[in-house]
């Protein structure tokens, strides 16, 4: 895969991981920051993409200019969802498998997204179609990858803690 490619897929992995937990709290609280709702819907049209990646407040103005807390961000959010979910000592591996995929997911999309940040701010029409283009396969294979880890985790919840899944894993964006 093209750094071009990689890159345009780290952006759409990066808003997936960050706010497909939206519904875990109220839209004014931690999880509610970004809006809600999956945020390549507001990017992939709408008027958005242009305003957004411009620098101007938009989606590259605000979510990416705070990159750095993003870590701090998912340890937040695991630590909300392993608390809610209420893992016993008998889930904890698979809790570590899914907390550590959903790590790795990203790390590996904060060391891509700067290449697809130059794209949509200086790329032709063309080269901006194309990095969306990487960036929703790049969103597939995200979700591919997290499958797995999150059927290991669903597998050893107890029905009561399954409920409490259905309702903040997977949902929006599907990445986290």
């Amino acid at each position: 895969m093209s750094r071009f490619s990689i890159s345009a897929a780290v952006l759409v992995l990066l808003g997936a991981s960050f706010t497909s937990p939206s519904y875990a709290q109220p839209q004014g609280g931690m999880m509610g920051m970004m809006g809600g709702g999956c945020p390549t819907v507001g990017m992939m049209g709408h008027g958005r993409m242009g305003q957004g990646f411009q620098g101007d407040g938009g989606w590259f103005g605000g979510a990416m200019g705070r990159q750095p807390k993003m870590g701090a961000m998912t340890e937040g959010r695991t630590a909300y969802l392993k608390g809610e979910l209420n893992i016993t000592s008998k889930q904890q591996a698979a809790w570590d498998a899914y907390a550590s995929a959903v790590s790795g997911r990203v790390e590996l999309m904060q060391g891509l997204h700067e290449g697809m940040i130059e794209t949509m701010k200086k790329g032709t029409a063309t080269e901006r179609m194309d990095s969306r283009i990487s960036g929703m396969e790049a969103m597939l294979e995200s979700l591919k990858a997290m499958k797995p880890v999150t059927e290991g985790l669903y597998a050893v919840l107890t029905d009561e803690q399954k409920v409490v899944a259905d309702d903040l894993i997977g949902g929006d964006c599907g990445a986290f």
